[in-house]
């Protein structure tokens, strides 16, 4: 008995046998088809540098904000109100913040003078009260000021409200001023200083350049490359208006994008700037609309530690970096390269779909069919024939086997022919007789 396999069988090739056809039309149809095919993939591989080796930005950001405002504060003077000018600088109106973030601040409340002692809540839905039932001693309301003592006192005129263990006065809840009391923050300047590093091109750089002009000012065409920004340009160039959002604050977005080139012979890596408003613009249907946050200046007087709480409106910028630095690398080409040559094979799956169509029996079964489609259908029934083999499946026949000593014949199936006749049983169908 031979085997089912040898070593032999180990060394041999299989290949596919081709059908070459000479034909103007599906020829024409091949070379357009490869020409788009390698005008895609050339405009791909250039455009988008998909030879490259690329990795993201690793940054580090460094603001500084200059500028003066003068600010008219109101203030009581022996009973009397009194306009006073006061002079902000940078230690005054920026505040630091974690992160690639700064803030500056354009609009203030101030609650002078205020020290720990007992005093009336403010007056709201869940603090006002008629008697003392309505007050509890020992609650503290997260929206409240204070721990409750269990008193109902006067707050102002008819006006009752429960009594608070706090820091007196209690803030007032007070609009934000109009116009913004630091308003001319729109020409503050803020200066960006990054650092850019592709560890794994061992490549670091900066968006500073030697011959920096500390005079410039930041603009997308005349100065493009200037690191230094001046507030109002930044919302002219988001269509906000700096004089509207200083009121109640906002936030935005300043987004540096890094899209380097590290190869030696066309070497480019710059930084490119654009703005994008990221808080809600939308302040009458925000519930808390804007950006804003307390924070106290503590004092003493006459041995009595005191405060002066400030509600500061302002705008936070947010600095995003991103981007990405791309340098040649041989074997992400042989990958692009190779992941690319099956879009050739577009022109025969086409071709093939065409002769498969244009030969079926459909094709012809016209009722009137013009003598250039019969001679199209013709053409690729004959290409079709050439290219493939049509194997119908083996379907048992029957066979009628005689025996000259039996006065029958029998009826077997030719699949079985192979074996002895006298092994064979088949179905008996009687003989009829000779005329």
């Amino acid at each position: 008995m031979s085997a089912c396999c040898s070593w032999k069988d180990v060394f041999q090739y299989k290949t596919n046998r081709v059908t070459q056809i000479y034909s103007m039309s599906y020829g024409t149809i091949k070379w357009i088809f490869h020409v788009l095919v390698f005008s895609y993939i050339s405009f791909a591989l250039v455009f988008d540098k998909l030879y490259q080796q690329k990795e993201p930005v690793i940054s580090s950001v460094h603001t500084k904000v200059k500028g003066i405002a003068e600010v008219k504060e109101e203030i009581m003077e022996n009973g009397v109100k009194k306009v006073v000018p006061s002079i902000f600088d940078s230690a005054d109106y920026t505040f630091p913040l974690q992160g690639n973030s700064f803030f500056v601040m354009t609009n203030f409340l101030k609650t002078e003078g205020q020290e720990r002692g007992l005093c009336p809540e403010y007056p709201t839905r869940a603090t006002r009260c008629s008697s003392d039932k309505g007050c509890k001693k020992g609650r503290m309301d997260p929206q409240g000021k204070g721990v409750q003592t269990g008193r109902c006192v006067v707050y102002k005129g008819d006006v009752k409200t429960c009594e608070v263990s706090a820091w007196c006065p209690i803030e007032e809840a007070e609009d934000a001023p109009r116009p913004a009391l630091l308003n001319s923050a729109e020409n503050f300047t803020v200066l960006i200083k990054n650092n850019v590093h592709f560890p794994g091109h061992n490549y670091t750089t900066r968006n500073i350049l030697q011959d920096l002009n500390i005079t410039c000012t930041f603009h997308k065409t005349k100065n493009p490359q200037c690191p230094i920004f001046q507030l109002g340009n930044i919302f002219q160039d988001t269509g906000d208006n700096f004089s509207d959002v200083a009121i109640q604050g906002g936030i935005m977005g300043i987004e540096i994008y890094w899209d380097c080139n590290l190869d030696t012979w066309f070497h480019h890596c710059r930084p490119k700037y654009s703005f994008r408003r990221l808080d809600d613009k939308t302040t009458n249907e925000s519930l808390y609309p804007g950006y804003n946050f307390r924070y106290a200046k503590y004092y003493k007087e006459n041995s009595v530690e005191k405060r002066t709480l400030i509600k500061v409106f302002g705008i936070r910028f947010d600095i995003l970096v991103f981007g990405t630095g791309g340098k040649f690398d041989i074997i992400q080409l042989v990958v692009y390269i190779g992941s690319t040559l099956s879009y050739f094979g577009l022109a025969s799956l086409f071709i093939d779909f065409l002769i498969d169509t244009y030969s079926s029996k459909c094709c012809r079964s016209q009722i009137y069919p013009c003598c250039k489609c019969c001679e199209c259908c013709a053409v690729n029934e004959y290409y079709y024939e050439k290219k493939c083999e049509s194997i119908v499946e083996p379907k048992p026949v029957l066979k009628y086997v005689s025996f000259v000593d039996e006065s029958y014949i029998r009826m077997v199936d030719e699949q079985l022919l192979g074996r002895s006749l006298q092994y064979i049983i088949g179905e008996e169908v009687p003989s009829f007789p000779a005329l």
